[in-house]
């Protein structure tokens, strides 16, 4: 009888993907268990699909008696302990870029959302409140957008944004003559990122979450923001101390905040009290059309891995 190995899916994908997974494998569904049940679910099994939702830890890689891969169905691994998986010779992979243009979309429609007061004033229509005056807010052509990253995700909000008619400013990790020519040839003036606090309209956070970017904007940074300023993170949580901006909001050191990603996704965040505060939950790759072509891409890359190849985008 052929082995079929058996794949312990812990975070939602695609029915399709599933579907694709069951043909090969024995398919294990079990989302965001807690840690003990995590432990005996790894213990059993030969590969983990994650996405945001479920940290995969140490003790969770050790506990893996025949553990060969940790997939990761999205792009950042920042939940999964790659020192760990190193060690025990676990493979990890990703797909960074395939939901880029899901997130960036996203970006927009947060930008959108908070500059136009378009929740707020759903919630009030909702609630027969007719606010028009008060709803008011700053258009996006001839404002500064300041990208912070710009990997798939940033660019696409750059070209996004300069299709608003935007300035776009950029703030990148790696700076070299040649990358400066090329930002410039696509409309885009690299700077520092304090200068880029100082002057941009809209903040978009569009970095990984790693120990050089964790609270990369904290209440320095937003103390250089001006008083018209939005702050939008489609990155990760962890890259923005949310004390800190709860604080420049109520302050009023900056008109507005967006936010997809959060330090605690779960509960009830102390932001959501403010109206100039726009809240999702995580939703910047969950489009249908990206779920698709992850899933397809997992799938593909698993059956590699578990027949001993590797995967396309290999982390470790």
């Amino acid at each position: 009888m052929t082995y079929r190995a058996r794949v312990v899916v812990l975070d939602p994908v695609s029915p399709s993907a599933l579907a694709d997974l069951e043909q090969d494998h024995e398919v294990v569904v079990r989302l965001h268990p807690g840690h003990d049940e995590l432990l005996g679910l790894a213990a059993d099994a030969d590969a983990l699909v994650v996405r945001s939702g479920v940290t995969i830890t140490g003790d969770v890689i050790r506990s893996g008696r025949r553990l060969r891969a940790v997939a990761r169905a999205g792009s950042g691994t920042d939940n999964i302990d790659l020192d760990a998986c190193r060690e025990a010779g676990v493979q990890v992979f990703n797909f960074p870029g395939v939901s880029a243009p899901a997130v960036a979309d996203l970006a927009v429609g947060l930008m959108l959302a908070v500059t136009r007061n378009i929740a707020l004033a759903d919630r009030q229509v909702r609630g027969g409140q007719w606010n028009k005056p008060r709803l008011a807010g700053p258009g996006l052509a001839d404002r500064v957008l300041g990208v912070v990253g710009l990997g798939p995700i940033g660019s696409r909000i750059a070209r996004l944004g300069a299709a608003f008619d935007m300035r776009v400013l950029a703030a990148v990790d790696r700076v070299t003559p040649a990358r400066d020519e090329e930002l410039r040839g696509r409309g885009i003036t690299r700077v520092p990122l304090p200068d880029l606090l100082d002057a941009a309209d809209m903040v978009c956070l569009a970095v990984p979450l790693t120990d050089r970017t964790r609270n990369l904007i904290g209440a320095a940074e937003l103390a250089r923001m001006h008083t018209g300023s939005y702050l939008i993170n489609v990155s990760r949580g962890g890259v923005v101390d949310e004390d800190a901006l709860l604080r420049a909001l109520e302050d009023g050191a900056i008109a507005g905040a967006a936010l997809d990603v959060h330090g605690q996704e779960s509960g009830t965040p102390a932001l959501a009290a403010l109206d100039n505060v726009v809240l999702t939950p995580h939703l910047g790759a969950t489009t249908s059309d990206a779920q698709e072509r992850v899933g397809r891409l997992l799938a593909a890359d698993l059956r590699a891995v578990l027949a001993d190849g590797r995967a396309t985008n290999r982390v470790c």
